[in-house]
């Protein structure tokens, strides 16, 4: 099991992805326990936005930052047995805004945000952009991040234009610690480089290690259209950096290179790149031996290579659209694939699109849509070997006198006594392993082993749609155990295809194994004969005639169907293999086979299955042992079963065993089922595109898509389910988007598109302004512009509440009233103040802001808290009500500890918080009943010197206290 973030907040969102984690009929749980303690804190799971694989959950708000939690998980079922630990912990962090959208807990680090620096306007850059792509920019933006970093962090903000980098030195923007490059929106705000193509330039450059860094809210484009190998586009490593919003478009330059990074997220970013034959031909992206990351929401279009995600851990790679151009043309020499995976663990691949685009591609025995390959040519550690000896945790080989291993290998039994188990190796030294754990069972003098790595661990592949790839999802000869490869479509895109393999490798034995994979719920299909398609696994076996071991254990096939061509077209990979449902041996022939009656692949379930044209439904054959095969499905498919006698062999599969199968019936079309129902937003005037998801068509069939009722001045494409344009009219559209497949069905679902009015016109000035009062019926203050002292504004107040922050406004004023006092203090002509007249809906308490609107400037004072004695609920009696009394025991706070004394409420709740001068809650306390007199701590030490608010409320009263803390 793994996290999509190592770090969360109190009262957070997280997700937990892994198996069986919410099954029917059962509750399942998630505690987080303080490492070195025994409490256990409880989170909430939402059982709406979870499954098998997944749990969607909000975090306990007791969590304590800085404290580092194991999070064990049951899904109700096998008692207290029943729960595991996830593989890492979870470290708590402060609360805070996620200001650029992220969705990871470590996005409330990014706390640096209010302090902005317009490259154009800002009087503490002594170098000012231009924006009007004629200029060179460069200066100004660099000088911009520079004083942002030494500043302690800050927000780079390029208003929207065209800014032109031109650099005597070699990186154009070196980005740095703390510091966002952002733009006013990635069709409004453009960097353009490349035009000094006979130097050697980078574009952007990521120093190792750069933290807390970043782009949004642009486009960075190369102009080059020669691909001329001085231009580099991006690279560098850093930990919390990521992509939001951003439009790169690379031309013929090389990839995207984030290579070793921590913490990543790259989101709704548009990233393109053509052949780059003076690269080498590399993919347009580089993130090998990265952990925690989150691609998401991306579109990909390349020509070739592939997007690279090696040697990778903790990853979430989902709701991208990934487009391979199929007219690229390259030298026959050139390998191509698409996502390319290899030795990564704990790894989620999840709601998809990989298709070619301008097809068919070239391929030349490649094309796989995701491959994990073990290294390739490179087979890093791998070994063979017969036990001589062993103890609980180590294995010994007297015939062997092993150094130091490349990675962090793993030694599986996989013949003799303590078959089927795997245990990593810590050290190893002469002829003895070291291992992380003790041995179930004890491994026997004489059995056989295998030394590997494995090149896929703990992955998810789940409602995936792949089109027009020569190949589908593929590991080959690669060691992969905890697959699971769930509810993917594939049209004319090859297979699921899972291929262990014994050979000798460069003078050594190899062996790959497979264990505890799960194939569900897919679909496969073949109408146009590109490629033949198939389901299942093949051990091979390479010019060796006695099986070492046995390289597949536990394969799950449920639920999925093949669909093939009539006739049937051969699926080409190394071979020619049939369509259908595979588990058998491929022997490579030397000389006839040597029969030990050890299996080749033990116990797999190909269950509820269904083959549709099919020759045979599924293919065993001596090397197969203990499979059921049950309720398996024929649509226009001759034989149930093909069982194949290797030559000299006296027996086919062994331990075969079949339950009734479903009565062959003709196949009935069924509709194309619909994408979640997502909303859309959008302005008026400004331009708008949107590309819709995919429907799943159960029968893999080709989909035509329709929308309707688009507002006027939108447009769609059916052929790319792209929504452009430039909306003119403001209001919410329910529009209908539709598929209908090959032979008719249509299915449907309703879309909402949410149009605002147009911006409200840039704002700027040399501002002051104040929220002064906010009672009963009245938020008063005033405001002016030191550079245009008659002119009068508008103020707009707002709450900033939950996590991520959603902003509502509750109103405007015009700052048009006059007052004496400001005449005589020199504020113009004195008509500057304003009287807002709040809703009655606004909460006693409630933190109101205020800004100047069109602006970036919040009035001093806010927030500040709405106070509203009225709004008190009158008691039935005459009595006199008790007033609520609040004591700081000491302030300024000593010792890191905020310590009142609350009385005069007796019996009623009480709710204390405390948050800091931004109103970013802190800390908060609830009691159902309070005493006589109640004392309450709340602990500082995470929290910078400066103004703190003490907010403490019953249903009917309320008071604010200022706290400073001084060390």
């Amino acid at each position: 099991m793994h996290f999509d973030s190592p770090e969360g907040s109190p009262g957070g969102t997280l997700r937990i992805f892994g198996r069986n984690l919410q099954l029917p009929g059962a509750t399942a749980r998630v505690r987080l326990i303080a490492q070195g303690t025994t409490t256990a804190y409880e989170a909430t799971i939402d059982p709406s936005r979870s499954d098998a694989y997944k749990l969607s959950l909000k975090l306990p708000t007791t969590l304590k930052a800085g404290t580092v939690y194991n999070v064990l998980v049951t899904n109700g079922l096998g008692g207290g047995l029943g729960e595991k630990q996830v593989e890492l912990p979870l470290t708590a962090i402060s609360s805070g805004d996620d200001y650029f959208q992220l969705g990871v807990g470590w996005a409330a680090k990014l706390d640096f945000y209010r302090n902005v620096y317009n490259v154009k306007t800002d009087p503490r850059l002594s170098v000012k952009a231009v924006g009007n792509g004629q200029a060179n920019d460069q200066a100004a933006i660099q000088q911009a991040i520079d004083r942002a970093a030494a500043d302690g962090g800050g927000v780079v903000y390029l208003p929207a234009g065209t800014y032109k980098l031109l650099y005597t030195y070699f990186e154009y923007l070196r980005m740095r610690n703390r510091v966002v490059i952002q733009g006013a929106g990635k069709d409004q705000t453009i960097i353009k480089y490349g035009y000094e193509t006979q130097v050697s330039h980078l574009g952007i450059y990521w120093p190792e290690v750069v933290r807390q860094a970043g782009l949004a809210d642009l486009s960075f484009l190369n102009v080059d259209e020669t691909g001329s190998e001085m231009l580099s586009s991006s690279r560098g490593k850093g930990t919390e950096i990521f992509l939001q919003r951003v439009r790169l478009d690379l031309k013929k330059s090389d990839w995207l290179w984030l290579a070793g990074s921590d913490k990543l997220v790259i989101a709704n970013t548009d990233l393109s790149q053509g052949v780059d034959s003076k690269f080498r031909y590399l993919g347009p992206l580089q993130l090998n031996e990265c952990s925690n990351f989150v691609i998401r929401d991306n579109t990909f279009n390349y020509a070739v290579d592939g997007l690279n995600l090696n040697d990778t851990h903790e990853g979430i790679f989902e709701n991208n659209r990934v487009y391979r151009d199929g007219s690229a043309r390259y030298p026959s020499t050139v390998v191509n694939h698409v996502l390319i995976v290899n030795f990564a663990r704990n790894l989620a691949v999840v709601n998809n699109e990989f298709r070619v685009l301008n097809g068919p591609a070239q391929n030349s025995n490649d094309g796989e849509t995701i491959i994990s390959e073990g290294g390739g040519g490179d087979r890093v550690d791998e070994e063979t070997g017969t036990v001589s000896g062993a103890t609980a945790t180590t294995l010994q080989d007297q015939s062997k006198n092993w150094g130091a291993f490349r990675r962090q290998p793993v030694v599986a039994i996989v013949s003799g006594k303590g078959m089927g188990q795997w245990r990593r190796i810590t050290s190893r030294s002469g002829s003895t392993l070291q291992l992380d754990r003790a041995w179930d069972v004890i491994p026997g003098s004489g059995s056989n082993y295998a030394v590997f790595n494995w090149s896929a661990q703990n992955w998810l592949i789940q409602n995936n749609r792949m089109e027009g790839n020569h190949r589908g999802i593929t590991i080959y000869h690669a060691s992969t155990s905890q697959m699971a490869i769930v509810n993917n479509t594939l049209l004319n895109s090859g297979s699921i295809d899972l291929t262990p393999i014994q050979q000798e490798s460069n003078g050594r034995q190899q062996f790959n194994p497979i264990y505890n994979n799960q194939i569900i719920g897919n679909s496969v299909s073949n109408t146009n004969g590109s490629n033949g398609v198939f389901i299942g696994v093949h051990s091979v076996q390479h010019a060796q005639t006695r099986t070492f071991g046995t390289s597949v254990i536990g394969l799950e096939v449920r639920g999925n169907t093949v669909r093939a061509l009539t006739p049937n077209t051969p699926a080409v990979v190394d071979a020619e293999f049939p369509e259908g449902f595979l588990n058998y041996l491929e022997y490579h022939q030397l000389a006839f086979f040597e029969d030990e009656q050890i299996p080749a692949i033990l116990g797999s379930i190909f269950e509820n299955n269904r083959a549709v044209n099919c020759a045979n439904g599924i293919y065993l054959n001596s090397g197969s042992y203990n499979t059921l095969v049950c309720n398996l499905t024929l649509e226009n498919s001759l034989k149930l079963m093909k069982d194949d006698v290797l030559e000299r062999v006296t027996h086919a599969s062994v331990g075969t065993t079949s339950c009734a199968k479903v009565t062959s019936t003709p196949p009935v079309n069924k509709p194309p089922q619909p994408p979640a129902s997502t909303g859309m937003t959008g302005q008026v005037g400004v331009p708008f595109s949107a590309t819709l998801a995919v429907f799943t068509d159960p029968d893999g069939g080709t989909l035509t898509y329709g929308l309707s009722a688009l507002p006027v001045g939108l447009n769609f494409a059916p052929s790319s389910r792209v929504i452009t344009g430039t909306p003119t009219g403001a209001g919410t559209f329910i529009l209908t988007y539709s598929a209908t497949d090959d032979q008719g069905a249509t299915g449907s679902v309703s879309l909402t598109l949410t149009i605002s009015p147009a911006p409200a016109p840039a704002v700027t000035g040399n501002f002051e302004g104040f929220l002064d009062k906010l009672e009963c019926g009245s938020i008063r203050g005033w405001v002016w512009d030191r550079n245009k002292p008659n002119a009068s504004f508008t103020v707009e107040f707002y709450l900033e509440t939950g996590t991520p922050t959603i902003t509502t406004v509750i109103g405007r004023a015009e700052a048009n009233i006059y007052r004496t006092d400001l005449k005589d203090a020199g504020k113009g002509n004195g008509v500057h103040a304003y009287n807002f007249a709040p809703p009655s809906t606004l909460p006693n308490g409630a933190m109101v802001q205020a800004r100047i609107l069109g602006s970036t400037y919040l009035l001093k004072g806010s927030p500040k808290a709405y106070v509203c004695a009225t709004a008190r609920k009158a008691r039935e009696s005459a009595e006199e009500e008790a007033e609520l009394i609040v004591r700081l025991l000491g302030n300024p706070v000593t010792n890191n500890l905020v310590e009142i004394e609350v009385s005069g409420v007796e019996g009623q709740p009480l709710q204390l918080q405390l948050s800091d001068g931004q109103g970013r809650m802190i800390s908060e306390h609830q009691l159902e009943r309070a005493g006589v007199v109640d004392r309450q701590r709340f602990s500082v030490s995470n929290q910078v010197t400066g103004l703190l608010w003490l907010r403490v409320s019953t249903p009917t009263q309320y008071k604010a206290l200022k706290v400073l803390k001084t060390d």
